[in-house]
């Protein structure tokens, strides 16, 4: 059974099957190497403007996920790039910059580039391979959007990720207690650490990074906050003074997922 989304009596999962199992759907062997389906490329003013390729799958189920229902039904949604291909797309989504929005948006000159609306450490070949274009490109940065399962399940995947000397990590933490994590990720509370250790792993290795955690204090404690910070001081003081802090925005997605849930905010 492939869990799309949390209802009401949901069984808690194992993510890093999940992950695998995800992987088996969203890539495939291609002749330049392993190929990651992807729904779109385009520039976006976040991060003060970045080149965006979309991509499909995660390995968990937040009920406050923005992403489009390819998270839910990878199967049905996306095409398969190989690493170049998502490489040149980005490359091109950057030269045609921001075509939607402010004015001021269109002036934006990109020169930084990530995957996003998925789980993009799913496909660790399709991403290694991309970092390496990325490595000897123009681009000057690639954020990687993470939320830590895998590579808080294997240190060589942060031993692999040092190698690239453009990759800033951002490490989304999505609970402090093992209960706070089944319910809102709907997999299983031990797990709740992972991301925690994939920061851990990271800065062993050298690589740059931050945590984010979703604190909107409709669906988290004062007290779950403060363990959050906790552990992240005690990783490294640093981690927990640069928190970046998230609430829930009433994206479609959102709001459809957390009325699945049987929330109410």
């Amino acid at each position: 059974m492939y869990p799309r989304y949390i209802e009401p009596g949901f069984k808690p999962y194992n993510p890093v099957e999940l992950a695998f199992k995800t992987e088996k759907i969203v890539t495939r062997e291609g002749e330049e190497g392993q190929k990651r389906k992807y729904t779109d490329f385009y520039s976006v003013p976040v991060y003060s403007g970045i080149a965006t390729g979309y991509a499909v799958g995660c390995c968990l189920r937040c009920f406050y996920c923005w992403s489009g229902f390819s998270r839910d039904f990878p199967e049905k949604y996306g095409e398969f790039y190989s690493p170049r291909a998502a490489f040149v797309n980005l490359v091109k989504a950057a030269r045609e910059g921001i075509k939607y929005g402010k004015p001021y948006w269109r002036l934006l000159v990109i020169n930084k580039a990530r995957i996003s609306g998925c789980e993009p450490t799913i496909g660790r070949r399709h991403l290694l391979k991309l970092l390496e274009y990325v490595e000897t490109s123009d681009f000057k940065l690639f954020i990687l959007e993470t939320n830590g399962i895998l590579i808080g399940w294997d240190k060589t995947y942060a031993k692999e990720i040092s190698k690239f000397s453009k990759v800033h990590v951002r490490v989304s933490i999505k609970a402090g207690t093992p209960e706070g994590f089944t319910w809102r990720t709907g997999a299983l509370g031990k797990f709740y650490d992972f991301p925690f250790k994939a920061l851990k792993h990271l800065l062993d290795y050298g690589v740059s990074c931050h945590a984010a955690a979703m604190t909107d204090p409709r669906i988290m404690s004062r007290e779950e906050r403060a363990k959050i910070l906790e552990e992240l001081a005690e990783i490294d003081k640093t981690l927990a003074a640069g928190l970046e802090e998230e609430v829930i925005d009433p994206y479609k997605t959102t709001i459809f997922r957390l009325k699945k849930a049987g929330m109410k905010l």
